[in-house]
């Protein structure tokens, strides 16, 4: 169950920042690869009373010669327990409803990155999947780095397009499309020997199909009589997303400061920051740990509401994900290196979702409370 599974916003950027990781080397004829690195990274989130996670990833890199890089990774999703279905008033007061039954899905995902650099310009080509029961999508995309300045600054090109195939184990008849096409810009600066500023943009545009087949919002008006409507979503989503991410090293302290900040806007009227501040502190050669501090805050969707006006709109969306809450999320890591470039690492961390948490306090009145706990194991090395 695609739409209906999904978890929220915390558990996708975790999930991503795992696949963002450097993936599974291919070389392309054996004794190829002069330098390479692999290793395998397992995910595992648990929210309290709903959705558990479990996401092994196999990832790796290998350089060919002085000019290409190969880089993959095959990862596998396996999701269960209670879903969120929809918001109902029958109490009275509009709660979120979750299923009765036990959901269990897997989806595969995997990706592929090719480059070759030509002197200070890098161009790459990714070719990526994802499956499900009801959902499939495919992307591709081209990338392009430019070193600057004796390579003290880097500006970076892309575009990406992807095409999903969206479907329903509650409809089997449903077969919808969504068309999503990105471009991003970014640049990197060194700024001393301590530290670098890294700024990127990212603009998407999507079109077809948005509305969740396993969402729905039922409500029962004073005078008796009830309304119910499905998840019923614009038809297209454009997008602005602005990441900015800071590194400085203490030489003194053989610590780095780590600090990023995130603005995201759309045409849903969807307004968010994230703000993350972590150190990583040395203990010796071998030893290493990294606690950080993150915290989100969103506005609303336009067409967010628990309840089903009258009349009813033309769009309408009691997902949770679509309303006005904050979140603080922190974590631990702990990072092992040992002979041979052997690197262990560990990360456990908890996420608290509430409406009090939103900026200025005025979150969704109807927002349910969410609080989900997380660990990352990833062992690499390098051939």
């Amino acid at each position: 169950m695609h739409s209906g599974s999904e978890a929220p916003g915390s558990l996708h950027a975790l999930s991503r920042a795992a696949l963002a990781l450097p993936i599974l080397a291919i070389p392309v004829e054996a004794g190829a690869a002069e330098i390479g690195e692999m290793g395998f990274t397992i995910l595992g989130y648990k929210e309290r009373g709903l959705m558990k996670v479990v996401e092994p990833v196999l990832w790796g890199k290998a350089r060919i010669g002085e000019t290409w890089e190969v880089q993959a990774n095959v990862a596998l999703d396996i999701v269960s327990g209670a879903s969120p279905e929809g918001v109902s008033n029958i109490s009275g007061t509009p709660v979120q409803l979750v299923s009765a039954a036990s959901v269990t899905d897997r989806r595969y995902l995997g990706d592929v990155r090719v480059s070759r650099r030509m002197g200070e310009l890098t161009l790459g080509i990714s070719r990526s999947f994802s499956e499900e029961n009801d959902y499939r999508s495919h992307a591709y995309g081209i990338e392009a780095r430019w070193d600057l300045n004796e390579r003290n600054t880097t500006l970076a090109f892309g575009y990406g397009q992807s095409a999903d195939s969206i479907g329903s184990t509650l409809e089997p008849t449903l077969d919808e499309r969504r068309d999503t096409r990105e471009y991003l810009f970014g640049v990197t600066q060194v700024l001393s020997r301590f530290d670098l500023v890294q700024s990127t943009v990212t603009v998407a545009r999507g079109r077809g199909w948005f509305n969740d087949p396993y969402k729905f919002t039922r409500t029962f008006y004073p005078d008796g009589a009830p309304a119910f409507l499905f998840d019923l979503r614009p038809s297209s989503r454009d997008s602005f997303a602005w990441l900015t991410r800071y590194r400085r090293h203490v030489p003194g302290a053989d610590g780095t400061l780590q600090a990023e900040y995130r603005y995201y806007s759309d045409d849903w009227d969807v307004r968010a920051h994230t703000l993350e501040v972590a150190w990583q502190q040395s203990l010796g050669e071998r030893w290493a740990v990294r606690p950080a501090l993150r915290y989100h805050t969103q506005g609303a969707a336009r067409f967010y509401s628990p309840v089903v006006p009258r009349p009813a709109p033309a769009e309408l969306s009691s997902d949770p994900r679509l309303a006005a809450f904050g979140g603080i999320s922190t974590s631990v890591r702990g990072i092992l290196k040992l002979d041979g470039g052997l690197l262990i690492e560990l990360t456990v961390g908890n996420v608290h979702n509430t409406r009090d948490f939103r900026a200025g306090g005025n979150g969704s009145p109807t927002y349910p409370t969410l609080q989900a706990w997380y660990g990352i194991l990833g062992i690499s090395r390098p051939f």
